[in-house]
């Protein structure tokens, strides 16, 4: 995996996202190919200009066809797609617009669900109030660190140890877990 650096955590982390759609395998069943379509649908509405001029997708927009389908089609379709990508992230890291130095301009790149649920965490970390756990629990929802939250909610009102920790110690890593895998969300728009 090439190290992207283009100054902008969603950009780099959406261009991690693709090398990884890059080695989706052909031989992959319907349920496989559905996972595919849907990360590089998510993506592709999240890129900004200047990195989606790289980006010749196929359509992805292909119903259910990749389920009712042969496992040629769905092998051909997994190809364009990887096909594409793969040329997309070969032109896109020998552009030298989308160096950091080169101060690329990702103003027209939506709002990514990772920054909502980043920009949540940050006010809940610094208030650690009821208001500012409703507002993380809006911007983790619908996610599968709901439950993180939930725990963060428990630990709140904890007042024994919880396993063989203090509460507050064991909420310290759960936020830690939390900022970490909301990064996971850049892919996605808001």
């Amino acid at each position: 995996m090439k190290y992207w650096n283009t100054g902008d955590a969603v950009v780099d982390t959406i261009f991690q996202k693709l090398e990884g759609f890059g080695t989706w395998r052909p031989d992959s069943d319907a349920e496989s190919t559905n996972q595919l379509l849907s990360g590089v649908i998510h993506i592709q509405e999240i890129l900004p200009g200047l990195v989606a001029r790289h980006f010749r997708f196929p359509n992805l927009f292909v119903g259910s066809a990749h389920f009712s389908g042969s496992q040629d089609y769905r092998s051909e379709l997994i190809l364009k797609i990887t096909s594409a990508i793969n040329s997309g992230l070969e032109t896109a890291a020998a552009d030298p617009e989308l160096n950091r130095d080169s101060n690329p301009d990702f103003s027209d790149r939506p709002r990514s669900k990772g920054e909502d649920i980043l920009d949540a965490l940050a006010d809940f970390q610094n208030n650690r109030d009821q208001a500012a756990l409703s507002r993380l629990k809006m911007a983790v929802s619908p996610t599968h660190l709901q439950s993180r939250v939930k725990t963060i909610e428990m630990l709140m009102n904890r007042k024994r140890p919880y396993g063989n920790q203090s509460p507050e110690v064991a909420m310290l890593s759960e936020l830690g877990r939390l900022e970490f895998e909301a990064r996971g969300y850049h892919g996605r728009k808001a």
